[in-house]
């Protein structure tokens, strides 16, 4: 026969912490929150003192939505949405407005904006943005502390080493990794809206890299929808101008002939006419044709071309976005709070399991 025996715990093994505990701890340690607090709210504010102030400007715009071969599509529009297929992706754009702002965060767009013009009123002159960024610094005391990027970056710029692949240095990537941070794109999806927003130093030059890049996405998508119609009417215009050529070469020769054969009525002279005729009248009917299809390749290319209704431009900004000086104080405050009162707590719990022991 086994015997059970439940354990019961001691009444000194229960920790009962109450109310009044906890207001005496804090009491006892006032002292210590305070001058804790002071020295967080201390080091929060040369923090915060030492980050620059930055300014954020946007830009709105609607990109418009083309479809192609929707007309098969519509009516299959509802029965493929109740058994949960969507079409709409099927009849869109291979690259649809969802996917615009992670063309804003790639290197070939880091570096294209990093070498473009920005008029900067402190230092009263246009320069690259990337000579701006390396003159203006990260922070308020860079020049005391040093700037390791203060070197152009573009001395140190390598060349692709094969095509489409491009060799960053260190310092480079560094440069486009901080570009890219500062420019933040958003579509709604519910409204259609694609905003941009930039944030630098000065307000002017938020603007300007704003504006930088919504027309660098504008082109990008520009060039992707009619790279292909672009393509066909730069080979059309070189067959339009041999066919051309041609001819008036034809035209030449059979003017010529007859020039020079006015009073000969023999039959060869008769054929010859007529084979120089058919000639001309042929390299006449290809030069009109493809002249037709390169007014047609061209009119296609306008119609492929996409429209970017701009609702807001860019503004500059009259308020500086950054830093929140008051937040991020007050937060190193708490957070130095916290800190010493839990190595307090924790000292305290040791100290008691060591009299428990004794």
């Amino acid at each position: 026969m086994s015997v059970t025996e439940n354990y019961q715990p001691k009444q000194e093994d229960i920790i009962e912490i109450r109310v009044s505990d906890i207001a005496y701890f804090f009491r006892e340690n006032r002292l210590r929150i305070i001058i804790s607090g002071m020295i967080g709210l201390i080091i929060g504010a040369i923090y915060a003192f030492s980050k620059p102030n930055v300014y954020t400007a946007h830009v709105s715009v609607m990109p418009e939505i083309q479809s192609r071969g929707s007309g098969g599509m519509s009516g299959l529009g509802s029965l493929a949405g109740l058994a949960g297929i969507n079409l709409d992706n099927i009849s869109q754009d291979a690259i649809r407005p969802d996917i615009y702002p992670t063309i804003l965060q790639g290197v070939p767009f880091g570096l294209q904006l990093m070498q473009q013009p920005v008029y900067s009123a402190q230092l009263n002159k246009q320069l690259p943005l990337e000579s701006y960024i390396n003159e203006m610094g990260k922070g308020r005391w860079s020049g005391f502390l040093g700037d390791k990027n203060k070197p152009h970056i573009e001395k140190n710029i390598k060349k692709p080493v094969e095509a489409q692949i491009v060799e960053l240095t260190k310092e480079q990537n560094d440069l486009v990794k901080n570009i890219l941070a500062d420019v933040v794109t958003t579509y709604d999806k519910k409204t259609g809206i694609l905003t941009i927003s930039a944030t630098e130093r000065e307000a002017t030059v938020a603007a300007a890299v704003a504006q930088r890049s919504l027309e660098y996405l504008t082109g990008y998508i520009t060039s992707y929808r009619t790279e292909k119609s672009n393509r066909q009417v730069r080979f059309l215009e070189q067959q339009v101008a041999e066919a051309k050529k041609r001819y008036q070469t034809s035209e030449y020769t059979l003017s010529n002939y007859r020039d020079n054969n006015r009073s000969i009525y023999t039959n060869t002279a008769k054929i010859e006419e007529q084979r120089l005729q058919a000639d001309y009248l042929l390299t006449q009917s290809v030069f009109n044709e493809l002249s037709k299809q390169l007014e047609q390749a061209k009119i296609k290319v306008q119609e492929e071309t996409p429209v970017f209704k701009t609702l807001e431009p860019p503004i500059v900004p009259l308020k500086k976005s950054g830093p929140k000086r008051t937040v991020t104080m007050l937060s190193f405050a708490i957070c130095s709070v916290i800190i010493v009162l839990g190595v307090k707590l924790m000292k305290t719990f040791v100290q008691y399991n060591l009299s428990k022991q004794v």
